[in-house]
């Protein structure tokens, strides 16, 4: 079948552009700027027969219009294919065709491997192809993304807003620092889209609003606040009526976006509901009877909805924010709220692990503080079913992150020297990444062995993303624990560099921000890299906690203070979604 799109939406549903109409350019300040475009037509034959036929089963039932099974044939379009994963995935809704996509992108790599000529003579599905290969662990080279590295070697009469996001976002998967052709492709593709942006040349409202939200902090987009966007920003008044005459002319595309539309509103009622149950657990444990520190519910149930959307993963996405809730409160009291004395005795209490008589806590915020941590580590072990031993280690995953508080407040009560990789060397531990992430993957749905637990895999796995986390967390703590006569990464490397004149606060920031990209790439190696011990779906965990420290820490502590937060809390969390927008923009008279 044939779409027709208005040029701007391309970059929701980029698919091989036939240009029917000329695109004038001018240049602004050395750029060169699309200021208008008709519409185009853009091919894609929706014709797998298995994926089409899984969508076709899906869509049963529904009130749509979507033509059965066996309506389609079979057809070996590689690059409609690429537009449908990409579609899908945009949408929220790839989880239920995934045997489909992994086959065709099974496919698509055999012909990576045999350049085939549907791939590689498009620069939009070329670019596409390599980013949806290499996130699903495709040994892609970034080589051949070569000639459209230099922005000269392109010719910008002959491409649009569409192909020029989709090379930068093919350009965000550099995994490794030598990969310098999507170093530089990065480089002028986001420069270009900036300018674009500067000039208003960008018509298209929604499309001005992606391009803005992908420049914005590309790697904190959040999965759930990312197909929020999407379907906010899916215009389907852009979608012309299909041709009679083409054998694809009961497909609409207002039924994927109804579809996907009620998908996302079933998880938000899914989330409201663990909010409810995160309030009541809260309660129980008397947490809220605490006079001091940070209340993070809501913001540990709307982290955990952003990156785990599956109702089904509700046991993941629970014990998950009650360990965002029982570090924060915790690291609250030790940096703040508790004596020294107190402190230590909550330590010692987990590492005895055992319940006793209310005045031999010594104070009302130890005894709720580890009876929290104590009933809460005893009930989700239960509910794994989990072997004494594995027992014992998740103990002692609390028993080295008050470790590591213990230590940091020591360090800064005494004020003790202290250099930047000694700091390093703990405080990836107490940022709480790890704890959290171990805590819930017991219930993602995969037997997690010891051989896993106790690897280097594992090992590495944890630091990196909490090493992310951290770096970009002092980076924007670092004026506040400056007063408070506390100290971080920024801070001791400003110590060791005092004898520089020339070395900058500024250049300090930027330094640990270098670190904390560095260690996303390699995180993002391991996550990509197949034949490991962890599955994917396992370290796709790890990659997405570390998209929450770049969504938290891109241009402030969200955390601590939420302002963007607050608004994102409302969209996935409390405001359901309209199922049938055509209508609703009809009315509006949009």
């Amino acid at each position: 079948m044939s779409l027709a799109f208005n040029a701007e939406v391309m970059a929701f549903s980029v698919n091989r552009v036939r240009e029917v109409f000329p695109v004038r350019h001018v240049t602004v300040q050395g750029f060169p700027v699309i200021t208008n475009k008709s519409s185009f037509a853009v091919k894609c034959n929706l014709t797998t027969t298995d994926l089409m036929g899984k969508i076709a089963e899906k869509f049963k039932g529904e009130d749509c219009h979507f033509p059965p099974a066996a309506a389609f044939e079979q057809a070996a379009d590689i690059p409609s294919y690429l537009c449908i994963i990409d579609t899908l995935q945009r949408l929220g809704v790839d989880r239920y065709f995934q045997s489909e996509i992994d086959t065709i992108l099974e496919d698509t790599y055999r012909l990576w491997q045999q350049k085939e000529r549907d791939i590689f003579s498009d620069i939009t599905i070329h670019a596409m192809a390599f980013r949806l290969l290499r996130v699903k662990g495709y040994q892609v080279s970034s080589e051949e993304l070569a000639p459209y590295a230099d922005q000269e070697r392109i010719d910008l009469q002959t491409i649009d807003v569409a192909t020029v996001i989709e090379l930068y976002r093919a350009a965000e998967e550099r995994i490794d620092e030598e990969e310098s052709s999507l170093k530089k492709l990065h480089a002028w593709t986001t420069t270009f889209l900036k300018q674009q942006l500067l000039t208003n040349s960008i018509p298209d409202k929604k499309l001005r609003k992606l391009v803005n939200y992908y420049l914005k902090n590309y790697h904190g987009i959040l999965d759930r606040m990312g197909v929020r966007q999407n379907l906010d920003l899916f215009d389907i008044t852009h979608y012309q009526t299909l041709k009679g005459a083409d054998r694809f002319s009961n497909l609409r595309n207002e039924d994927f976006l109804a579809f996907a539309r009620k998908d996302f509103n079933i998880c938000q009622a899914q989330h409201q509901k663990e909010l409810q149950q995160l309030q009541r657990w809260y309660a129980d444990r008397r947490l809220d009877t605490l006079k001091y520190g940070r209340d993070v519910v809501r913001v540990s149930n709307f982290l955990t909805s952003a990156i785990i959307g599956d109702p089904e993963l509700s046991d993941v996405r629970l014990v998950f924010a009650k360990h965002i809730v029982l570090v924060t409160r915790i690291d609250d009291f030790f940096d703040h709220a508790g004596s020294r004395e107190d402190s230590y005795k909550i330590l010692e209490l987990v590492k005895e692990w055992k319940e006793k008589p209310a005045a031999e806590y010594g104070s009302e915020e130890v005894e709720i503080l580890f009876t929290a941590v104590y009933n809460t580590v005893n009930e989700l072990a239960e509910m794994a079913h989990v072997t004494q031993e594995r027992k014992e280690f998740l103990i002692e995953l609390w028993v080295q992150i008050l470790s590591c508080f213990k230590k940091e407040l020591d360090t800064w009560s005494d004020d003790t020297a202290l250099t930047l990789d000694s700091y390093l060397s703990s405080s990836w531990v107490s940022i709480g990444c790890r704890i959290c992430i171990l805590m819930s993957m017991h219930f993602i749905g995969m037997k997690l062995s010891d051989e896993m637990l106790l690897s280097e895999e594992c090992v590495d796995l944890c630091r990196l993303v909490s090493m992310v986390d951290r770096l970009l967390n002092d980076v924007q703590t670092f004026e506040k624990e400056r007063k408070e006569n506390t100290g971080n990464s920024v801070s001791l490397l400003l110590a060791a560099n005092k004898d520089d004149s020339a070395f900058t606060e500024e250049e300090a920031n930027t330094k640990i921000k270098e670190m904390a990209e560095c260690n996303r790439r390699k995180l993002m190696q391991i996550v990509y890299k197949t034949g490991t011990l962890f599955p994917r779906k396992c370290k796709d965990m790890f990659l997405k906690v570390c998209r929450i420290g770049c969504y938290l820490y891109a241009s402030g502590d969200e955390f601590t203070s939420p302002q963007q937060m607050m608004e994102d809390v409302k969209s996935l969390v409390y405001e359901p979604l309209t199922i049938h927008p055509l209508e609703a923009n009809n009315v509006s008279g949009k």
